[in-house]
């Protein structure tokens, strides 16, 4: 009598098990399913406390965005500790843009006259809109796309991932955040930027990057027939005078005045002479396509050859170099002391944001 009890009760009990789990776990699997096929397990939740108003109206936390700068150019980071020196080199452009202080030739400037705030004492801006960062970013619905899912998963937990290890981490010097330029390849070494800007920063001094001549991107032939050079030209120069000249006798005076007038020490195009017009190096890169303004010109074989040395502009961090210096294993610390001397990783409480 007892065992018929014993086993009514058991039954009882595992039915009600079964009943509950039905209840309760209707309301989870749901939650699971979501986080699964969305992709949102990953997700880091640690908030920066600085929210962006993107350019579609949408808004979402400081520390998402700087994961998007860090999406929006991998092509060069393949190693962890690289991917990390990169997520600081980020965070530290954001948190400079939202206090005003954007990275640029400028910003270089100031910096190097000791006019910039101590870190502990530079107001941050709460709220602020994407369209004055000026900084480049990719959404997480363009890296999917660019992609394909199976593979955006994976970059984006590598992203995550070194979000999360390098939370807060920013560069600075002497207490001031850093003006933490960085380029794609260099020309087998960085350059200073008393070169090209003209102001010397104490951290953006030339260092060896011989590694970086082992890129694909080390260097980039174009060979132009001379009637297209003098197209483009011609749609470039705002002062009209190429187009109202004889086309033919255009491509003749282009072979004969075109020339490079000015350049750095190491290359870098300041200035190009043709058909009596004055052209930056930048004007000329724009132009043409060109990866740098390190380049140089030629006749070949009835064409014009532009051979160009390194992508970016050289200053700062080469972003090959550094997955090159992860791979020997060098941490992500020595490799930002390494491209930015002087300079030191610290984890600073944002000041109270206005």
């Amino acid at each position: 009598m007892n065992e018929i009890v014993i086993s009514c009760i058991y039954c009882t009990m595992k039915k009600l098990a079964l009943y509950l789990l039905f209840i309760f776990g209707g309301l989870f699997i749901p939650t699971i399913g979501t986080i699964l096929i969305s992709g949102n397990m990953g997700i880091v939740d640690k908030k920066m406390g600085i929210t962006v108003e993107m350019k579609n109206g949408e808004k979402m936390d400081g520390e998402q965005f700087v994961i998007g700068m860090a999406a929006s150019e991998l092509s060069y980071i393949k190693e962890e500790e690289a991917l990390k020196a990169w997520m600081i080199v980020c965070r530290t452009n954001f948190v400079k843009a939202a206090s005003g202080e954007n990275s640029s030739k400028n910003a270089a400037a100031t910096q190097n006259e000791g006019n910039v705030a101590d870190v502990a004492n530079i107001e941050i801006i709460k709220n602020i809109k994407q369209k004055n960062l000026n900084l480049d970013y990719i959404s997480m619905k363009e890296l999917e796309e660019n992609n394909g899912r199976k593979a955006y998963l994976e970059i984006k937990k590598r992203l995550e991932d070194a979000s999360d290890a390098t939370f807060g981490q920013v560069l600075i010097y002497q207490n001031k955040y850093a003006d933490a330029l960085y380029h794609e390849v260099s020309i087998g070494k960085t350059v200073s930027s008393e070169e090209m800007y003209f102001v010397a920063v104490p951290y953006l001094i030339s260092v060896d990057s011989s590694q970086d001549v082992e890129s694909p991107d080390y260097m980039d032939v174009k060979v132009l027939p001379y009637d297209e050079v003098l197209q483009k030209l011609t749609k470039a120069d705002k002062s009209g005078n190429l187009a109202k000249t004889d086309k033919s006798q255009n491509i003749k005076i282009l072979k004969s005045s075109l020339k490079i007038k000015k350049h750095t020490d190491n290359g870098f195009v300041q200035e190009i002479m043709a058909q009596g017009n004055k052209w930056t190096g930048e004007e000329w890169k724009k132009i043409f396509g060109l990866n740098s303004t390190n380049f140089y010109l030629e006749n070949y074989n009835g064409k014009l050859r532009m051979v160009t040395v390194g992508k970016g502009h050289d200053m700062g961090m080469s972003l090959y170099g550094a997955n090159a210096l992860a791979k020997k294993q060098l941490s992500a610390a020595t490799i930002l002391s390494y491209y930015y001397p002087g300079t030191k990783v610290v984890t600073p409480d944002l000041p109270q944001a206005k």
